[in-house]
């Protein structure tokens, strides 16, 4: 941690702050506190760095923080878009970057090395699973959390239906560790991440880059012809890194076989070794006044008022996560050709970050989560590690869009068609419902600045089934989803009433609260979608339908 200077904001977004952890190309990123006293990290795009360029790689870096549910990866706190100073707050908790605790400590030993890329390839199976590429797997992007690895810097992550934002010719990645095919097609796979992997488990294991270092133009060429560098590394992790390694991306193992290889009766957070490479976390002040105390803060700093963010500017929404989130925070960096070296994206203990991302230090908080991954319906899957539901099993307010597809996201409706394409299939669970669903909005050009639009079951009376909608506004594409606004789950009528009301909801009335996460506003002239989702009772969402209208 920094102080902060005199030039620094007292506040971002309604979130005070009391230091600095981060800085890079893009900006600065803080420590900042929410109201109920939880730590969070503020990234800032810094004032000459708001181009049109930039912005849509910080839209598509909120875009893809929103997507990411994991243990692995954490849920938004907020998001500001709207205006200068444009801003992503996510969780944040300490812990030395993998790159940063090889260069203190050296080698990780060799069960503490097969723990770890057992640990990340999790991770990665987890993202993949949601549709979303990491493309920038290094040493600098794992923290080292007290309860396992976390990944970090989303800031070059690309969803399944988002569009690459770069230049011909160029590719995004770090040299030494992206895979071959990126830089011959510029196209990245899933299976990229894999070598990603590989690279920075040979780094884990021998303290040196895994295709050695020099001129950008050798480490490339050894990347495309060359062996990894393994020399010295235990034959097991050895192994394992060869697999991940392949050129062919197709030739390289799967994650899931990864893992049933790496496979450990131990817990890396259980490994000593792993802890001594941990180490103690370096206390944060508790509050602006503590800041103050232990010179973080100017004095005369004592007086910001905590508002934990009740005056964002956000379009992304408030995602705060419950209490069960293991959460860490998501870097990010514009990482693009001109950058070449392994730096961290994160600002540990109070060192810049070099690659341009800066990032705070994070991990998981002692004793928060559990890992999620169960059944889909059971409260395990969700996005807190089982979320708890209200009275009478019903859902928690904010939603959460359980496998999100590539044809999810690039859904739209199409009025020569009347109906949305492309077709989705629903959950086998409700092939039932989906059959008798029914859709209700404008079917000729509307002009009101509101719109109801209604969902009905033709001949099922289910008991205890909710519902929620999602509106696609017509200036928003796939791969801005976070900005669609998102209605409460709403019980759908029960008995007789089910056959003569169903549910009708009005936008935006229904969707102007604190979950929704799009900023609601009055219709404008378009093609606009709506999505509906049954809700289960720990809030994963699952596709029921889909309709839309014209607005002039």
């Amino acid at each position: 941690m920094e102080p902060l200077r005199p030039e620094d904001p007292a506040e971002i977004g309604g979130y005070p702050l009391i230091a600095r952890i981060g800085a890079g190309g893009m900006g600065q990123v803080y420590l900042g506190l929410t109201g109920g006293g939880r730590h969070i990290a503020l990234k800032v795009i810094r004032e000459g760095f708001e181009g049109p360029q930039a912005l849509a790689r910080f839209r598509r870096e909120v875009a893809t923080a929103e997507r990411v549910r994991s243990r692995f990866a954490a849920a938004m706190v907020g998001a500001g878009l709207d205006a200068p100073p444009y801003w992503l707050a996510t969780e944040y908790v300490p812990g030395p970057t993998l790159r940063q605790a090889v260069a203190e400590h050296g080698p990780l030993p060799p069960d503490t090395c097969l723990r770890l890329l057992a640990a990340l390839a999790q991770g990665l199976l987890e993202i993949h699973g949601q549709g979303v590429q990491h493309r920038d797997l290094k040493p600098g992007n794992v923290i080292l959390a007290p309860d396992g690895p976390r990944l970090i810097d989303f800031g070059i992550a690309r969803g399944e239906g988002q569009t690459q934002i770069t230049q011909t010719g160029a590719w995004n990645g770090t040299p030494g560790y992206v895979a071959p095919e990126v830089v011959r097609e510029q196209e990245p796979v899933p299976a990229s991440d894999v070598f990603s992997l590989a690279g920075t488990i040979a780094y884990a294991a021998t303290g040196r880059p895994p295709f050695g270092g020099g001129r950008i133009e050798a480490i490339i060429h050894r990347t495309l012809s060359g062996e990894i560098d393994l020399d010295g590394a235990d034959p097991r992790v050895a192994e394992l890194v060869r697999l991940c390694a392949e050129k062919d991306p197709g030739a390289r193992i799967t994650l899931d076989r990864l893992l049933e290889m790496a496979a450990s009766t131990v817990a890396i957070a259980d490994d000593p070794d792993y802890r001594r490479f941990v180490g103690p976390p370096r206390p944060a002040p508790v509050s602006v006044a503590d800041a103050a105390t232990s010179g973080l803060v100017p004095p005369e700093r004592t007086r910001t008022t905590v508002t934990g963010g009740t005056g964002l500017r956000s379009r992304a929404a408030v995602i705060a996560a419950s209490a069960g989130v293991v959460a860490v925070v998501l870097g990010g960096a514009f990482a693009a050709r001109a950058v070449f070296n392994d730096g961290d994206s994160s600002g540990q203990n109070g060192a810049a970050g070099g690659d341009g991302g800066g990032q705070g230090g994070q991990g998981a908080q002692a004793g928060q989560g559990v890992r999620g991954g169960g059944s889909p319906t059971t409260p395990a899957s969700s996005p807190a590690g089982g979320r708890t539901p209200g009275p009478d099993g019903r859902p928690p307010d904010e939603i959460f869009v359980k496998q999100p597809t590539q044809d999810y996201w690039s859904l739209k409706f199409s009025p020569k068609d009347n109906t949305c394409l492309p077709a989705i299939r629903p959950q086998e669970e409700d092939k039932k419902i989906y059959s008798q669903f029914q859709v209700s909005a404008p079917r000729v050009p509307y002009t009101g600045k509101s719109v109801k639009v209604g969902a009905r079951i033709k001949y099922e009376r289910p008991n205890g089934y909710y519902i929620a909608a999602e509106v696609r506004d017509p200036s928003l594409s796939g791969s801005d989803g976070p900005h669609w606004a998102y209605s409460k789950p709403h019980l759908y009528p029960e008995g007789e009433e089910a056959g003569s009301n169903g549910l009708d909801l009005t936008y935006p009335d229904d969707f102007n609260w604190r979950g929704s996460q799009g900023a609601t506003g009055s219709l404008f002239p378009g093609i606009w979608t709506i999505v509906w989702f049954h809700v289960r009772p720990n809030g994963d969402a699952f596709y029921i339908g889909c309709d839309g209208f014209t607005a002039k």
